[in-house]
């Protein structure tokens, strides 16, 4: 039994002008009302998005997760836009679990992989228009008026020729007998009021007064807080464990055994993790308590090894190669992971700020031992995800088990410790590149690399969502090792360059360990990035060529590549001597979205200090510009921590590391200045919320190689005296 990657994901997006993507149409147009999570037997609701009250209130059901990207503004601007009323007046509440809210590239209700907007703007605008164009008739027949002297604004229809005006909500009965427009009339793009020029956050309120609630502050006043000890040992087990302290301190309600640890019940957080201090538990590592980083890099450069030998490539005696790696990463989000659930009977309901509701739904199902249909999300704002956030485990199954044991609703924290030792994480990987050249021309590139695999890693973290509850595990392996025949997250950037190099070879090899691996902000991107720009700087350097024009020289001129570059370039003052500062050049490709750029750096005592970076960027048209602005900065600061202090380190088959003391992150007073430069572009929007993650890394190694003439091939980046 196979599976593999394309066999339970759903091809790309629709052609535009399509009704289909993600919509499923109510009113006359059905035969009954669609049942969504949010139904009400007296709205208007002629699609799963959006419906009009009685009371004139207009609400827009947001099934994106916001996690900080502005995902909430985004869509409500873009339906502000077809329904000629402002942003701020649109109603916006979390959306249910429903199959009508699938990301049609996933077929899960997932906000991940940058494909909010790709796949939410034509079908948002074509929701948002049928709305308006339903609304309009309505008070043509209640007029007796031709729908041509109607308009819709700010939230009134108007009669143009009598100056009548008549709200939304005292059309609703009338607008739900009318059928579906045949044809869909979008709101003119030279007319845009808002998409391209409202920046204001929706949510930005909300987060300053304390308005906005995440997973913790969420679920039933009565419910126990829960701190579980798991094994520190990846694949290790529980021997015994003695609770008899624990048991007696304060707040403590029950000390109990769970399928992956030992869970403290009590009445309040500090209590249940004091009491967990307590717990006397004896661990058995299991049969990878021998794992560690180093090991995993000798195991991937015999895999390459072997693969290069069977490969049997000629190698040129002048060529140029090269091996660079990356370590594991955690996720480390400012909201560590947590989940409330209660189960009652039959029935549970869950309070989680999750990248994918329906995921979390299954896993409480499979945690209760209920059925999913049984089980009822309730959405929250989320304090970062970058993937983390997909999988609900641990947290998500351990507190519907624990729910169903004591008959009380129960909310799961992982302190930030557990939440970095008790995570999947980016995967290490070891990648070797192999050039020839003719002068300043690159006629032979090959790449290969070795890591885990995420579509096998995927397939079980993920299992509660698309498999039986009861398939066996030696099913489930099966599965999983069919899917790594279609995995190629791993090498995204290597096959999709956009440099002519000749003659060019991908490949990767697998090789699964007993750590986790999964999807982390711009997945393969994130070292590929930093693997294939470095190499190419190494290649300039060969060829006795300038970094920028070496790069020029492999693209075509008219192409997107090319302008980014040399805008990042033109703004960055590329050339110009700074003493004391060094620049890197890097470019990009993901998810549809381009960006080129530069970092200027400085060195001393063997610290590297980043001044400043320029990117240049085209994701196509910005729903709301300055939110596009701030993700690319985010990502300048994601991919500065990456490159500069993070790493996952694994020895005795257990992470090393803990909090921000030993895994740290780039602080406000090492920010560089970011700016941030568009191209003219007439492209539909694309996913930006990872499109500058890969560039940072390369770009700043480009730069302390200009300073100090080392070539750093491992992140993070560590110059020694």
């Amino acid at each position: 039994m196979t599976i593999t990657r394309r066999a339970f994901l759903v091809s790309g997006a629709a052609t535009a002008g399509s009704l289909v993507i993600g919509i499923r149409f109510g009113g006359a147009a059905a035969a009954k009302v669609a049942v969504w999570p949010h139904t009400s037997a007296t709205d208007f609701q002629p699609n799963a998005f959006l419906q009009v009250t009685p009371d004139n209130r207009v609400i827009l059901q947001i099934h994106k997760q916001e996690m900080g990207q502005g995902i909430i503004t985004g869509l409500t601007t873009i339906v502000a836009e077809e329904l000629y009323m402002s942003p701020e007046s649109i109603v916006r509440e979390f959306a249910g679990v429903h199959r009508d809210y699938n990301n049609p590239k996933f077929n899960l209700m997932i906000t991940n992989a940058s494909s909010s907007i790709i796949t939410c703007y034509q079908p948002m605008r074509e929701a948002a228009a049928s709305v308006r164009m339903m609304l309009l008739k309505a008070a043509s027949r209640n007029w007796q008026a031709p729908t041509g002297e109607l308009v819709l604004e700010q939230g009134l229809i108007h009669h143009r020729v009598s100056g009548r005006t008549v709200k939304p909500g005292d059309l609703v009965d009338i607008a739900r007998t009318l059928p579906l427009p045949k044809k869909i009339e979008l709101a003119p793009a030279a007319e845009f009021r808002y998409i391209g020029k409202i920046n204001n956050r929706i949510d930005a309120a909300a987060k300053l007064n304390g308005a906005a609630k995440y997973g913790m502050d969420l679920g039933p006043e009565d419910a126990l807080v829960a701190s579980v000890a798991y094994c520190p040992h990846f694949g290790g087990t529980l021997r015994r464990f003695d609770a008899t302290k624990a048991k007696s301190m304060r707040g403590v309600v029950d000390v109990i055994e769970i399928e992956h640890g030992v869970a403290v019940l009590a009445t309040h957080y500090w209590y249940a993790t004091e009491a967990e201090k307590a717990l006397e538990i004896d661990w058995d590592p299991g049969p990878h308590g021998a794992e560690s980083s180093a090991r995993t890099a000798a195991q991937q450069r015999q895999v390459l090894d072997e693969a290069e030998a069977e490969a049997g490539y000629p190698v040129a005696s002048d060529a140029l190669t090269a091996e660079y790696t990356a370590p594991y990463m955690a996720y480390a989000t400012m909201e560590p992971q947590n989940a409330t659930v209660s189960v009652q009977g039959e029935h549970a309901e869950v309070w989680v700020g999750s990248q994918a509701p329906d995921i979390a739904a299954a896993t409480a199902a499979h945690g209760a031992g209920i059925p999913v249909a049984n089980v009822t999300v309730h959405s929250t704002y989320l304090g970062g995800g970058f993937g983390g956030k997909v999988a609900a485990d641990p947290q998500v199954r351990d507190a519907a088990q624990l729910s169903r044991q004591t008959g009380r609703p129960v909310k799961v924290i992982l302190s930030r410790e557990k939440d970095i030792r008790h995570t999947r994480y980016r995967p290490a990987v070891t990648c070797r590149m192999y050039a020839e050249l003719d002068g300043e021309r690159v006629t032979a590139w090959r790449y290969r690399l070795c890591t885990p695999s995420l579509n096998y890693n995927l397939m079980q973290a993920i299992r509660s969502a698309i498999f039986p509850h009861d398939l066996p595990r030696s099913e489930l392996l099966k599965i999983a090792e069919g899917a790594m025949q279609d995995d190629q997250e791993n090498i995204e950037s290597a096959l999709e360059t956009h440099y002519q190099f000749g003659a060019i070879k991908v490949d990767q090899n697998f090789r699964n360990g007993s750590v986790p691996a999964f999807f982390w902000r711009s997945v393969g991107n994130s070292f590929n990035g930093f693997f294939i720009e470095s190499f190419i700087d190494e290649m300039a350097q060969q060829a006795g060529a300038d970094p920028l024009a070496f790069r020029l020289s492999h693209l075509e001129p008219a192409s997107i590549p090319y302008q980014v570059l040399k805008l990042a370039a033109d703004k960055a003052g590329w050339g110009i001597d700074t003493p004391g500062r060094f620049q890197g050049i890097a470019f990009e490709f993901i998810k549809e979205a381009y960006v080129a750029m530069v970092a200027e750096v400085s060195v001393s005592d063997n610290r590297i200090t980043v001044h400043r970076v320029v990117a240049a960027v085209d994701v196509g048209l910005r729903i709301n510009p300055d939110i596009v602005t701030t993700i690319v900065e985010s990502c300048v600061f994601w991919g500065m921590s990456a490159c500069l202090y993070e790493g996952i380190t694994i020895e005795n088959g257990r992470v090393q590391q803990g909090n921000f003391h030993d895994f740290p992150v780039t602080r406000m007073n090492e920010a560089p200045d970011i700016e941030v430069h568009y191209t003219a572009t007439a492209r539909a929007p694309v996913g930006a919320g990872e499109c500058a993650v890969g560039p940072v890394a390369p770009a700043i190694a480009n730069a302390v190689f200009q300073a100090t003439g080392k070539r750093l091939r491992a992140l993070p980046l560590r110059l020694s005296a």
